[in-house]
C-alpha cells in the first residue's frame, strides 16, 4: 500500500521533534558540565594562587636573610681585610651573647681554650679595640669591653705622644681619660692608641678620638672624653689576638 504523503510528513516531523528534545535535554547537562569546568578551574586557580602567595612569602623571607647574610658577609670581609687582620696570631670569633645587666659590657663569643684563646688576649673589629678576655671555657670565652667601668687601657696620644689610662664610664659610646696635667696638649678628633704599655695590648691600635675635655675646679687637671673608634654594639664577629705580644 503506498505511503500518504502526510504520513510521512507527520513521522519526519516526529523525527524533527525527537531530535529537538535530545538537544532540549542534552542542554542543561552541557550547561551544567560548562559550570562544573568554570568552578574546577576557579578552584584550581585559587589553590594556585595560594600556593604562589606562600611560595612568594617564604621567598620574600628568603630573600630577607640573604640581604642579612651578604651584610654580614661583608663585614666579615671588612674585618679579614682591615689593618687588625695582618696580625697572623689572630682567631676569628662570633658574638653569641651579651651581658643582660646593662651595667656590665661583657660578651660571650664562640671560641675557648680549645682554640688557642687564652685570658686577657686583646679582643679587636675592623675599626680597633673592643675589649679583653676575662673568662675561658672549653668552646666559649668571655670578653669585658673597654667601655665597662672596670676596664682600664693604656694608650697615647697619636698626635703628641702623650701616655695615659683610657677607662670606661658604663656608656658604650664614651671612654674618658682623667687626671691629665692642664698644660696638656690635647686637641678635638686626636686619636688615642694603645701604647703597649703593660704587656697586655699591642701597641698601635685605634681606641677613641677626643669629643671634649674639662679641665678641673682648681685647674690642675684635665679630664679627655673619647668616643670608641670601634662601633661596639653592632658588630657580629670579632678578632681575638690570642698570642700578640706587647711591642
Amino acid at each position: 500500500m503506498r505511503e500518504s504523503p502526510l504520513t510521512g510528513h507527520v513521522e519526519g516531523v516526529g523525527a524533527d521533534i525527537s531530535e529537538a528534545s535530545f538537544v532540549v535535554i542534552d542542554v542543561p547537562k552541557r550547561l551544567f558540565g560548562t559550570v562544573a569546568a568554570y568552578l574546577e578551574s576557579r578552584a584550581t586557580m585559587r589553590r594556585k594562587i595560594v600556593e604562589l602567595q606562600d611560595r612568594n612569602l617564604i621567598l620574600s623571607a628568603r630573600a630577607q636573610r640573604m640581604e642579612a647574610l651578604m651584610a654580614e658577609n661583608m663585614r666579615y670581609k671588612a674585618l679579614l681585610n682591615s689593618a687588625v687582620a695582618e696580625d697572623t696570631t689572630m682567631t676569628v670569633a662570633r658574638i653569641v651573647a651579651v651581658s643582660p645587666d646593662v651595667n656590665r659590657h661583657l660578651l660571650t663569643l664562640n671560641r675557648g681554650d680549645a682554640d688557642g684563646v687564652m685570658i686577657g688576649d686583646p679582643v679587636l673589629n675592623a675599626d680597633g679595640v673592643m675589649g679583653q678576655v676575662t673568662q675561658v671555657g672549653r668552646s666559649a670565652s668571655r670578653a669585658l669591653l673597654v667601655t665597662d667601668v672596670q676596664h682600664g687601657l693604656p694608650v697615647l696620644n697619636n698626635r703628641t705622644g702623650q701616655r695615659a689610662i683610657a677607662e670606661g664610664v658604663g656608656r658604650l659610646d664614651r671612654l674618658v681619660i682623667r687626671n691629665l696635667a692642664s698644660t696638656s696638649d690635647v686637641i678635638s678628633s686626636d686619636l688615642w692608641v694603645t701604647s703597649g704599655l703593660g704587656e697586655r695590648f699591642p701597641a698601635g691600635y685605634p681606641v677613641g678620638t677626643t669629643v671634649e675635655t674639662a679641665t678641673s675646679a682648681d685647674a690642675a687637671y684635665l679630664s679627655v672624653s673619647l668616643a670608641p673608634t670601634a662601633a661596639l654594639d653592632v658588630e657580629s664577629h670579632v678578632l681575638i689576638l690570642t698570642s700578640a705580644d706587647a711591642s
